[in-house]
């Protein structure tokens, strides 16, 4: 008997039958159960489960991965809010998808790994059956591995003795942040008050190109970084914004040490008055890369430019 908590499984199929026939049984079992449906798949898988499920499809949930993965503190977002809005009344929640692999960069591709990973700590205790699938014709044997380590079940039930501790998995892929490039980025210390930071901000995104439409998103996000820096880290730091060919970077940096923690990754209680601005902040950026060394912290937040 599955109990409440979350149920993590990786599906590894290797054509379109092998896909259905572990999906459309996980479907039907739990519409038969009144539970809710989510399908993140491909309109071609999307098109054969509709096929298979005849009427019952209309009592799934349908969504592109394209439009599910799109960044990963926004995507883990929505699968909290997706649980929270339909588990009352019901024994579980059931989502099947299919992550977005390609068209990302080295870091993008890191955050959506430790994303599979964080699943596994930010919904412990959630009542959701979670199944993510790989088509084996399309990956790596690397990315195949991965998707072993960061499931605690293979579909069908059986236990993944490949299966990692979330926290080691996710120290492994926190990439070495590149430098920010010397006289390319504008920089500016700060020290007890946010408000020159984004004042600063404002003015070099502006410069650099950000679209107007994201730049309420940085001037918070920001915010909340430097406020932290100046409330729980050394006091004082400093910002730096600049962009390459694909973002608008803007990185804070104080001498104080973050410590361990998963820094907004996991779902704030809603009834605390603290600890909703790093996840904030995450939903608002395309990436957030945070990095302790001993001379300090440094917060990196990435957003799409043209």
């Amino acid at each position: 008997m599955i109990g409440p908590s979350l149920v993590h499984q990786a599906l590894l199929y290797k054509d379109a039958q092998q896909f259905l026939a572990a999906v459309v049984p996980f479907i039907r079992d739990g519409l038969d159960r009144g539970e809710p449906v989510l399908a993140v798949t491909p309109e071609a898988h999307s098109a054969l489960l509709s096929d298979e499920l005849g009427n019952a499809a209309g009592d799934v949930q349908f969504v592109d991965p394209s439009r599910w993965y799109e960044a990963p503190g926004r995507t883990l977002a929505a699968c909290h809010r997706y649980v929270e809005e339909r588990r009352d009344g019901h024994e579980r929640v059931r989502v099947i998808s299919e992550p977005v692999w390609s068209g990302w960069d080295e870091f993008q591709l890191a955050g959506w790994k430790r994303f599979e990973a964080i699943l596994n700590i930010a919904f412990a205790t959630v009542p959701a059956w979670l199944i993510c699938s790989y088509d084996q014709r399309l990956l790596s044997p690397e990315m195949l591995a991965d998707a072993r380590r960061t499931h605690p079940q293979l579909s069908g039930g059986h236990d993944n003795s490949d299966y990692a501790d979330p926290n080691g998995y996710c120290a492994e892929w926190e990439l070495e942040l590149p430098p920010a490039p010397e006289g390319a980025y504008a920089a500016l210390n700060f020290d007890g008050d946010p408000a020159p930071v984004r004042r600063f901000v404002v003015a070099q995104a502006t410069r650099l190109g950000l679209p107007l439409g994201r730049l309420d998103d940085l001037i918070l996000a920001v915010n909340e970084v430097a406020t932290n820096s100046i409330r729980h880290g050394a006091g004082h730091g400093q910002v730096r914004v600049w962009r390459d060919e694909r973002y608008l970077l803007c990185e804070v940096f104080d001498t104080g040490q973050a410590g361990e923690g998963l820094f907004g990754l996991v779902p704030p209680n809603p009834h605390n008055q603290g600890g909703h601005g790093m996840w904030i902040t995450r939903q608002l950026c395309d990436l957030v890369e945070i990095r302790t060394a001993p001379k300090g912290t440094t917060v990196r937040l990435y957003l799409r430019c043209p």
